[in-house]
């Protein structure tokens, strides 16, 4: 994605987003917002963590919700995973 600069867009599919960084030794991601700022960093287990909360239907994937879990996160995260195809099962 983030080479193919593939955008996607928050939660409420108002603002885009890019991935502007991958770090694989330190397993983390950082976004580039429709500002031209980038996020600070997203642990991978952090995110995993989430996703499987959803499929386990835990919790539903709404920005509040993974705000809850991971504070200023719930908007990007949401957007992300909507993007690569997460849905609540």
């Amino acid at each position: 994605m983030k080479e193919n600069q593939t955008e996607f867009y928050t939660a409420a599919c108002r603002k885009k987003l890019w991935i502007a960084e991958v770090d694989e030794n330190a397993q983390t991601i950082r976004l580039k917002r429709s500002t031209g700022k980038i996020t600070w960093t997203l642990d991978y287990r952090k995110l995993k963590e989430l996703h499987d909360l959803i499929h386990r239907g835990e919790i539903s994937l709404d920005q509040y919700e993974i705000d809850k879990r991971i504070p200023t996160w719930g908007n990007y995260i949401t957007g992300l995973l909507r993007h690569l195809g997460c849905r609540r099962i």
